[in-house]
């Protein structure tokens, strides 16, 4: 769809330079009419090229907690909705980020909730961020709820950081090992393969150096890189969009849960997620069913919201206790059920979950620790394997050499 700039007056005398997608510019020009706006000048937005690279930019989880909490701290104190989206987008320095919120800011000022013109952009939005926005506003104490959803972001980031600095080593480790064997097998081996073939002519090669030639004429042959690129365009036209279509990402989403080594730590993610969102969502005050759709929209496991969710939506509708309906599941441990059994009995089911959370934000990080354990020395062992094979490989025909000659 067509977007257009334009530079428009509010009653108030407020000047508003901003963009607004339509069908046509008749069309935009009508929409802006009826927001009760003054256009002074609108035109088609002329094309950048460099907003390629721009659509290319991820927009960082960071900035949106960043956002999140320093938004809260004004509303908190007193400043006006739109005069605090106005302040923000001047100070954002994420350009993807900066252009939501000067829709946002549009929407807001021609008389749009802050939910709904949050609404409008899931990419840094979630639902979970846009209901508890619109709690807020419906129970007046928007700062509050701010507050508070600032608090779950910053846990929710928290835990990821913590995964990826966990997993930044072993990254790191894999990376240097295929550099060293590329440069290996590329440069080293092949000037010194060949000297070797002229050394032992008439002369069987040790087994170590007969699968090295092996490799590099492998290396050399063009049919490996035909290989690889066929696989590629296997994985983009088929595979990719099979795991794209529902069935194929419930396929795969159910094969990460029972991964040996890493299907009990994305479980541990998604319990601790669950009990995080859900213990969050209670505290505002919104319903439970509210709550478990909220939270299905929410995760990003499509098996967790088939087998687990919506079951579990389906059964609090009929009136069933939640702790049972967490047994029925056979997915979360024991503890999470006692503590759900504990907390509708005691009617503080929101605290039971924030500490069965907080206790798995740490299981996690305690997982990932131990799992690296034991990744460090198995690289290790690996990479001395590497080593020994390709001193094998060289130094076998050279003692072979020295001995017939002797």
């Amino acid at each position: 769809m067509p977007t257009y700039m334009y530079q428009a007056q509010t009653r108030d005398g407020k000047l508003i330079n901003s963009k607004i997608e339509s069908p046509n510019l008749n069309m935009a020009i009508d929409t802006l009419t009826a927001s009760r706006l003054k256009i002074l000048d609108i035109s088609p937005e002329k094309f950048d090229p460099l907003s390629i690279f721009g659509a290319l930019h991820v927009l960082k989880k960071e900035s949106v907690v960043t956002l999140t909490r320093r938004m809260t701290t004004m509303i908190k104190s007193g400043l006006a909705i739109d005069r605090s989206l106005s302040v923000m987008q001047e100070q954002e320095e994420d350009p993807k980020l900066k252009a939501i919120l000067a829709q946002v800011l549009h929407d807001v000022r021609v008389g749009g909730s802050l939910s709904w013109s949050m609404a409008k952009h899931p990419v840094a939005f979630d639902g979970l961020y846009v209901s508890m926005i619109k709690v807020g506003e419906a129970t007046g104490d928007l700062g509050e709820l701010m507050d508070r959803l600032a608090d779950f972001l910053e846990r929710d980031l928290a835990v990821r950081q913590k995964a990826k600095s966990a997993m930044t080593y072993p990254l790191f480790v894999l990376v240097v090992c295929f550099l060293v064997m590329c440069i290996i097998f590329f440069y080293v081996m092949p000037p010194m393969l060949d000297t070797f073939s002229q050394m032992t002519a008439g002369m069987v090669l040790p087994l170590p150096t007969r699968i090295m030639f092996f490799i590099t004429d492998l290396i050399k042959s063009p049919f490996l890189y035909l290989g690889i690129a066929l696989v590629f365009v296997w994985y983009f036209f088929f595979v990719r969009v099979y795991l794209d279509s529902p069935s194929g990402k419930m396929q795969f989403d159910r094969i990460k849960l029972r991964l040996p080594i890493f299907g009990d730590l994305f479980r541990k993610l998604l319990v601790a997620q669950f009990c995080r969102t859900l213990g969050t969502l209670l505290t505002t005050g919104t319903p439970l069913v509210r709550s478990l759709e909220i939270l299905g929209d929410f995760s990003d496991n499509d098996y967790f919201k088939a087998s687990v969710i919506r079951p579990m939506i389906d059964g609090i509708s009929e009136g069933q206790n939640m702790s049972v309906l967490l047994q029925e599941t056979n997915f979360f441990p024991r503890m999470v059920e006692n503590m759900v059994a504990v907390g509708e009995t005691t009617g503080e089911m929101p605290r039971m979950l924030n500490r069965v959370s907080d206790f798995y934000d740490k299981e996690i990080v305690y997982a990932l620790e131990s799992m690296l354990t034991m990744v460090e020395p198995i690289l290790i062992g690996i990479m001395g394997l590497i080593v020994c094979f390709v001193l094998l490989s060289v130094f076998l025909p050279l003692y072979q050499v020295i001995m017939s000659m002797g």
